[in-house]
């Protein structure tokens, strides 16, 4: 028998896949269109085994632009990425973490040049990228924080 290449636990049915794999549909967090999986590049698989995607879809991330494998091979070279094991200090959230992992602590590059930034850790890379690379943003999630942010709500 074999299985669905997606999630690996049904019967490849349509294809490679199974129904449920198939059918499925997400919203994409930048467009915010109900889109088929498929229209959402793979990102990794998680400790079950299963697929994750991105949480936008191929159309809305054509704009970022990755780092090219050369210069990803040349800054490695000068700058090598911090041995697992060993202590790392983020120059983001300012923190010391001994990694474990091959992702925990991940090369920063800006998306719209692919200018490489350096090494930082995973949570301020996912930070930042969730708001967009944007100062703006941001900046207005700074004034959130210490509760500066004016907000027109009107609570009943």
């Amino acid at each position: 028998m074999k299985y669905c290449i997606e999630c690996g636990r049904n019967k490849a049915t349509q294809g490679e896949f199974c129904d449920s794999c198939f059918n499925e549909t997400k919203i994409c967090r930048r467009c915010q269109q109900r889109k088929s999986i498929f229209e959402f590049e793979k990102n990794q698989r998680s400790i079950a085994g299963k697929i994750s995607r991105r949480g936008e879809c191929k159309e809305c991330r054509k704009w970022k632009k990755p780092i090219s494998i050369k210069v990803r091979q040349e800054y490695e070279k000068i700058h090598p990425r911090p041995p697992i094991g060993k202590p790392f200090h983020c120059p983001v959230c300012d923190r010391v973490i001994i990694r474990q992992f091959k992702n925990d602590v991940t090369l920063d590059h800006s998306h719209k040049d692919s200018k490489i930034r350096g090494w930082i850790c995973r949570q301020c890379n996912s930070s930042i990228g969730m708001m967009d690379e944007d100062v703006s943003i941001l900046k207005r999630a700074i004034k959130w924080i210490q509760g500066t942010l004016r907000t027109f709500f009107s609570f009943l």
